[in-house]
């Protein structure tokens, strides 16, 4: 099982479209892993997670053929995690000779009623799922688990279970009690846990929306506790804001001795 990140900031991008902080001066100067675009993964090459208005880039970027992908899973309605526009252009005169048919999407209610509100997608089924849903997404066993994000949108973050188990934990502040409990009473054991850290360095208290290091190093101490994560589980951080220290050099630094992986876009990690 492969996980690509093909974008890994927040919702404004690194370097952000009109700032010029510090952060933001030095990502331009140095490109490369600095540079940011939004919030999006593909799971081996069929499996696609969120849709942002920088997914065109993306597919063009990594060389991926989007009439190709099965299947689409969306945490919640912000923007820089569903652009609506685009999800329309999946046929008619915009999408011809596309190798999968229909394209199966699962969503909380929030993203489900901002799409129906445009009407029905072409050569799209739409499967609504709330917390803690388990369901078979082609090889994937997936169980949708409930966000600390967006009260009342129903965002979710996902459980998947395919020749490896990941989980994929963006955006989120610190997890509820529930899905600790969830992870540990079904006997869940990560091969892999990629964890929302929008604030990096700069603290942020439980109720949040987002995580920052100190968050996620008590979530991984807590899923350790609960066996949920091992000696051989890949943990990695994502989802960086500008404002914080989001700087790749800088990310590495503070979690080398976590051990944690940091992802860039375009990284591609074998679970």
């Amino acid at each position: 099982m492969t996980l690509t990140y093909l974008g890994t900031s927040s919702c404004e991008g690194t370097p952000a479209v009109f700032c010029n902080c510090k952060n933001c001066r030095k990502a331009r100067e140095l490109g490369g892993k600095n540079v940011r675009t939004r919030s999006q993964s593909l799971l081996n090459d069929d499996l696609l997670i969120d849709f942002p208005a920088d997914t065109l880039y993306h597919f063009h970027q990594n060389k991926i053929e989007g009439h190709k992908i099965k299947y689409l899973l969306l945490t919640h309605s912000h923007s820089d995690h569903l652009y609506v526009s685009d999800i329309f252009y999946r046929g008619g005169a915009r999408a011809k000779n596309m190798e999968v048919e229909t394209l199966h999407l699962y969503c909380g209610k929030g993203v489900y009623d901002k799409l129906a509100a445009r009407g029905e997608p072409m050569n799209i089924e739409m499967h609504l799922v709330a917390p803690f849903d388990t369901f078979t997404v082609g090889d994937y066993r997936v169980t949708a688990l409930p966000a600390r994000h967006m009260p009342g949108d129903g965002a979710l973050i996902y459980l998947i279970e395919g020749d490896k188990t990941l989980l994929y934990a963006h955006d989120t502040g610190y997890f509820y009690d529930e899905v600790f409990d969830y992870l540990s009473q079904n006997g869940i054991k990560l091969d892999m846990a990629t964890y929302d850290c929008a604030y990096v360095d700069h603290r942020i208290a439980d109720d949040g929306g987002h995580m920052g290091i100190e968050n996620i190093r008590r979530v991984v101490a807590r899923l350790t506790e609960l066996g949920v994560a091992t000696d051989t589980t890949k943990h990695a951080i994502n989802h960086f804001a500008h404002n914080a220290a989001s700087l790749q050099d800088m990310l590495e630094e503070m979690v080398r001795e976590d051990g944690y992986l940091v992802a860039y876009d375009g990284c591609a990690v074998e679970l």
